[in-house]
């Protein structure tokens, strides 16, 4: 297996070993327990680095401000991968599924992720999130947030993080002379129903702790409508041989609204 080839081949590797898959969540703050240095990165494991990271080492050390750091990512193939973004308002959440995110005379409400190529090449000092598939940070803040929110298996559980540590006054910040490639996504046609639902999830959760029940009952009819919207576009495009893609997402979206017709708001939150 693959914990005995580590135990194996690199005996200088703390291993932690979990009895059960507790998510991204989970392993994150599994091994950010048993950490003893003063910065923490959470890496995704279809990583793999192109550059040192000693620059944003560095700017942790050189500015106290700097709460969080992010990198550039690619995909396998070379493409650019976005990793920061806005804010998730409800209204962003809802407007970023319509599908127009690439329409970009609309703005960037319509948008969870900053696109832009030109934001990608230059040092970003405050954004809203970058992506935990490779997120910096300082463990003293790690700690005092109480860590990556395990109410999210996977899916915006950076968000919140980063979120949580700008509410402390921190920078959250992107830094494109990092950079690695990222692997998921690449090749896949989409993430699948159960995923979906994950993300639909997380999404609620996020917007009853910041925005109060009912908003996030708000969004939640509003997302299922959007889903149904999906699916029925789906269901168009399979007729006109969109092959068996289109008719898995047609299935995928029309059960992810009735997911969310029966989705519980989570009691927490503002009222």
């Amino acid at each position: 297996s693959s914990v005995d080839l580590i135990k194996r081949e690199f005996p200088e590797v703390v291993l932690i070993e979990s009895k059960e898959n507790t998510g991204f969540t989970g392993g994150n703050n599994l091994g950010a327990a048993v950490a003893k240095g003063e910065l923490l990165l959470l890496l995704n494991n279809d990583t793999r680095l192109l550059t040192d990271v000693q620059p944003i080492v560095g700017a942790f050390t050189r500015s106290e401000r700097l709460g969080i750091a992010g990198c550039r990512m690619e995909y396998g193939d070379g493409r650019l991968q976005c990793s920061m973004g806005y804010d998730h308002t409800p209204l962003r959440v809802l407007l970023s599924w319509l599908g127009l995110k690439r329409l970009t005379w609309l703005p960037s409400v319509f948008r969870r992720e900053i696109l832009s190529e030109d934001c990608y090449s230059s040092k970003q000092d405050d954004v809203a999130w970058v992506s935990g598939a490779f997120l910096m940070t300082r463990r003293r803040l790690y700690e005092q947030v109480g860590g990556l929110n395990d109410e999210y298996f996977m899916y915006m559980e950076d968000v919140e993080l980063c979120k949580m540590v700008r509410m402390r006054g921190a920078l959250v910040s992107f830094f494109p002379d990092v950079r690695i490639v990222h692997y998921e996504g690449s090749g896949k046609a989409w993430i699948g129903e159960q995923a979906l639902k994950r993300t639909l999830r997380s999404y609620l959760i996020f917007t009853c702790k910041f925005y109060g029940t009912a908003p996030a009952r708000r969004l939640r009819q509003a997302m299922s409508v959007v889903m149904r919207f999906r699916s029925l576009i789906y269901g168009v495009l399979g007729m006109a041989g969109g092959g068996a893609i289109a008719e898995e997402k047609r299935l995928g979206y029309r059960a992810a609204g009735e997911y969310l017709r029966g989705l519980e708001i989570p009691p927490q939150g503002k009222s």
